[in-house]
């Protein structure tokens, strides 16, 4: 079958009678209180009734917008960051965008590719989890001033620039105080040897919490790439034998949960009764896991409306000097068997 010959503006002018300004007035929504409503019903009738679709080429060559924003997560496989991408997929679409998805996996080199790959593509906005030693990179992709750039997950103190994170710090403070109130008595951090923003917030709040409960802080921090792999389990595996009376734990995120429970479990540890147990993000399997898992949950919905809702004022704003978009949204603390109170702490 042949291929069905693309309608043009031009077509449908000749076909109505209407002019081609007339029409593109109409296409782009421009045409209220200029054109009268019997004029654009018919037109509107008509483009419907032979699919006429516009010219996204020239639409950008006329605009200078592809109405199109990049998401670089992390890892986009990882519940976390697949949720958040989800719900702004729904909303930025309501608004007239397409998200293009991507993943970093930590890699500045290949952040850097990325970001060189889609500027060629003209895209309006990128939303973006940075790699670890990129502030470089981001203030040089905001000095271009050529698209919308808004951080995810992770900020920069030094930086005045627009982001959207989980109040970390308060909440791994509210999590270890928690297990603080359950009668645990030396509680450890696990965590990433990262300089990202949200793993130094969440250590100091933990750090916070237990200054003045337990002699020192306990803590763990794993490479990026050990998080889920033998070498990590080897390595928390060694730390939970060199201080075997820890009682409680928390986890910075829910990939060092998962190989963390694995390794609890070849310990024989019980949970709750001999380590109580709080990850940061909360998934399916931690409610299905036995004894179920205490979790920091991020409030994914609120999250993806602000990074979309801001990503969209930033791009109406005009230009010259605009505010940065800045939001700090609180975690809430799901309550489940894993940290549930006992009367004596282990001795």
């Amino acid at each position: 079958m042949m291929k069905k010959q693309r309608i043009s503006i031009k077509d449908i002018s000749k076909e109505l009678g209407i002019s081609i300004t007339t029409i593109s007035f109409i296409i782009n929504k421009k045409a209220k209180g200029r054109i009268s409503d019997e004029v654009i019903k018919k037109v509107e009738d008509y483009i419907q009734e032979v699919g006429y679709k516009p010219n996204s080429s020239a639409q950008t060559l006329r605009t200078g917008k592809t109405k199109t924003i990049v998401f670089m997560a992390e890892d986009i496989s990882d519940p976390f960051f697949s949720a958040v991408a989800k719900e702004m997929e729904e909303i930025a679409y309501k608004a007239g965008y397409k998200i293009i998805y991507c993943s970093t996996e930590n890699n500045k080199k290949r952040a850097l590719e990325l970001i060189s790959l889609f500027q060629d593509r003209q895209v309006d906005a990128f939303i973006i989890t940075p790699p670890e030693g990129f502030q470089n990179a981001i203030q040089d992709l905001i000095s271009q001033q050529n698209e919308v750039v808004m951080l995810f997950d992770r900020r920069y103190k030094m930086l005045n620039h627009n982001f959207v994170v989980l109040d970390n710090y308060n909440g791994a403070k509210s999590a270890t105080e928690y297990l603080i109130k359950q009668n645990c008595q030396q509680i450890a951090y696990i965590g990433l040897d990262s300089d990202f923003s949200c793993m130094i917030e969440r250590n100091g709040g933990y750090q916070h919490a237990v200054a003045n409960h337990q002699a020192e802080p306990l803590a763990l921090f794993l490479p990026f790439q050990h998080v889920n792999s033998d070498k990590g389990k080897k390595l928390f595996k060694e730390f939970i034998k060199a201080h075997p009376k820890i009682d409680g734990l928390l986890y910075a995120t829910n990939g060092l949960a998962i190989n963390g429970l694995k390794v609890l479990k070849e310990l024989d540890k019980k949970i709750p009764e001999e380590i109580a147990v709080i990850t940061f993000d909360d998934r399916d399997l931690f409610e299905l896991h036995s004894p179920a898992i205490t979790v920091l949950s991020q409030p994914v919905p609120d999250l993806a409306t602000e990074l979309i809702n801001g990503t969209l004022q930033l791009l109406k704003s005009k230009k010259g000097k605009v505010d940065p978009y800045q939001k700090i949204l609180p975690g809430k603390l799901i309550i489940r068997e894993s940290s549930q109170k006992r009367l004596d702490p282990i001795i």
